[in-house]
């Protein structure tokens, strides 16, 4: 695909009255930007820069073309499943490696979306924008992919996925197994459970994206896992000048990193050095993959703040545009709901995270707590003083790992939801009314309440869960913990299992 000249729209500040200024090739983008993607094993589509972006109105206008040209042909609903397929999951088009092959060889489909003309949508063009407004459209030689997305990645990231989860899974069984079933040992239960849980939910949404890019029509519902799609991900990051600036954050993602890393030593340190407890391949195999598991999470909250700020960054883009095409409803409407159908993606995965992690953060402390208070009280404890010392250090890696999941998705989202980025914006478009295009802005609200309306209800319920979670925690918490193992001054914890 030849890359057609760059655009300077009024956004970047300048003018363009000499015509179209001549296209500047983009820098590569940095290669960590590539390596996180891998590590994180989100690669999964053979092509990643799709040779034409279709903004909403775009999608709309074809479904409706062809929709009502068939008549009621033979076939026709599989057709309209077909047309709506850049709308429904527009980073997800099940056949698109198969489509581009095809527009190379000559012999696509025609009419196919991929094989139209580029350029006769100005709204479409918005979707090549970069950190300055400026319309730079690259193909996926030019940012520096390359090998980074080979031929097998995506069934050698689904396979490591997989084998990592199995591993774990191994794991959990074990220690179910010599939990479960023992009053003496149910907060050693409940913290095992609780860290479990929270290392698994990263891998548990990379394989429902994948997924959901295997069956896209039918799983299209599950427009949370689009933000974890490398497609979305590159169109983010060219609000963020990688290849120049490099990531943004650099900080945040220095600590993601080594942050789990440094508690998944002070972890080996405690069951392996201060407790000399027995080890095994089994232990150390099962520790590695703890490793990875908490870099997965580090890296995932750090894609959380990757997409925040490239967010920010378009919509203030986006109220330039407003300013400079006021009156234009088809050019704004285009425009706006084409961001905003992929900022809703984007909350509905930072929603689910919150739902995840804030009751597990309430259990977290109320079972550390209790924790706490129990070997404060050697009462019902039989004395031993490995144990004890033992305790106390799983207790302030406990603290420690609580705290770092709480304050790290806080600062990268920027508090517990992402609304409020898409609220600043619209405070920001009401100043830009004028009285001169009274029917343009009446319009523009009626399109703001409309996406209002349609908010998420992520946030109720998981403030009724995290209300049940709460009752639930503070009714344990009220449990002599050394009646339940009726010790008597003969309780024996073994910090071990």
């Amino acid at each position: 695909m030849d890359r057609s000249e760059a655009t300077l729209l009024p956004v970047s500040g300048g003018s363009n009255e000499g015509g179209d200024q001549p296209s500047v090739p983009p820098r590569k983008w940095s290669p960590l930007f590539w390596a996180i993607l891998k590590f994180m094993c989100l690669y999964h589509h053979q092509t990643v820069v799709p040779p034409k972006r279709i903004c909403f109105g775009c999608s709309v206008d074809r479904f409706r073309k062809r929709s009502h040209g068939s008549n009621g042909a033979s076939g026709n609903e599989e057709r309209h499943d077909a047309d709506m397929e850049p709308l429904l999951v527009r980073y997800e088009y099940k056949d698109l490696d198969t489509r581009l092959m095809d527009a190379r060889r000559g012999t696509g489909e025609e009419g196919s979306p991929l094989l139209e003309q580029e350029g006769a949508c100005p709204v479409c063009d918005t979707l090549w924008w970069n950190q300055d407004g400026v319309v730079e459209k690259y193909i996926e030689e030019e940012i520096g992919i390359g090998w980074w997305n080979h031929r097998g990645s995506g069934i050698l990231s689904s396979l490591f996925l997989v084998g990592a989860l199995t591993l774990v899974i191994i794991d959990i069984v074990n220690y179910m197994d010599q939990l479960w079933g023992r009053p003496d040992l149910i907060l050693q239960l409940m913290r095992k459970t609780t860290l479990y849980v929270g290392l698994l939910l990263y891998p548990a949404l990379v394989l429902s994206s994948k997924l959901r890019s295997l069956l896209p029509t039918s799983l299209h519902n599950f427009q949370w896992s689009s933000p974890l799609n490398v497609r979305f991900l590159i169109r983010r990051g060219q609000f963020l000048d990688i290849g120049r600036k490099g990531l943004p954050g650099k900080l945040m993602l220095f600590l993601f990193l080594v942050t789990p890393l440094i508690a998944a030593l002070y972890r080996f340190l405690i069951f392996v050095v201060i407790s000399q407890c027995v080890s095994d391949w089994s232990t150390v195999v099962t520790s590695l993959v703890g490793v990875i598991f908490g870099q997965w999470f580090g890296l995932l909250v750090y894609l959380l703040y990757f997409t925040r700020v490239s967010f920010q960054r378009e919509f203030d883009l986006l109220l330039i545009y407003f300013r400079e095409n006021e009156g234009d409803q088809t050019r704004c409407r285009g425009a706006f709901y084409t961001t905003v159908l992929d900022f809703d993606c984007f909350k509905q995965l930072v929603n689910l995270v919150i739902f995840v992690l804030l009751p597990l953060g309430i259990f977290s402390v109320s079972s550390n707590l209790t924790y706490e208070y129990m070997f404060a009280d050697d009462a019902c404890i039989e004395v031993d003083e490995r144990n004890i010392n033992v305790a106390h250090h799983t207790l302030r890696l406990a603290w420690m790992e609580i705290l770092f999941m709480s304050c790290s998705f806080l600062a990268a989202v920027g508090g517990l939801q992402a609304e409020y980025v898409f609220d600043n914006f619209v405070i920001r478009l009401f100043h830009l009314r004028s009285g001169g295009h009274w029917i343009f802005w009446r319009s523009v609200m009626r399109d703001i309440a409309y996406v209002g309306d349609n908010h998420s209800h992520f946030l109720l319920v998981t403030t009724a869960f995290s209300f049940v979670s709460l009752f639930m925690a503070f009714n344990f918490a009220n449990q002599d913990v050394a009646d339940l193992a009726v010790c008597n001054d003969t309780l024996h914890v073994d910090l071990c299992v």
